[in-house]
């Protein structure tokens, strides 16, 4: 049975300085940019973000009914499509 693979045989060995000179220092700062947005969502995940949603959806909600807000429960059965 022969070896089959999806690499290419002529590896470019070469590496050229800069690759190098990263490998050993490892990547900088400037090289890693986090945008506003991928900082935003990684905010999202975090225990103490969820809590602060959880908490004011739960103010939201206590507001909503103080003044005189209702919520209607729909049974698990009733289609709102009908």
């Amino acid at each position: 049975m022969t070896d089959a693979n999806d690499y290419d045989e002529n590896d470019d060995d070469a590496v050229d300085e800069d690759e190098a000179q990263a490998a050993e220092k490892g990547a900088a700062v400037s090289d890693a940019t986090v945008t506003d947005t991928d900082q935003a969502a990684a905010e999202t995940l975090t225990v103490t973000a969820k809590n602060k949603q959880r908490q004011s959806l739960e103010d939201e909600l206590a507001q909503f009914l103080a003044s005189g807000g209702r919520i209607t429960e729909v049974p698990p059965d009733e289609s709102a499509y009908d």
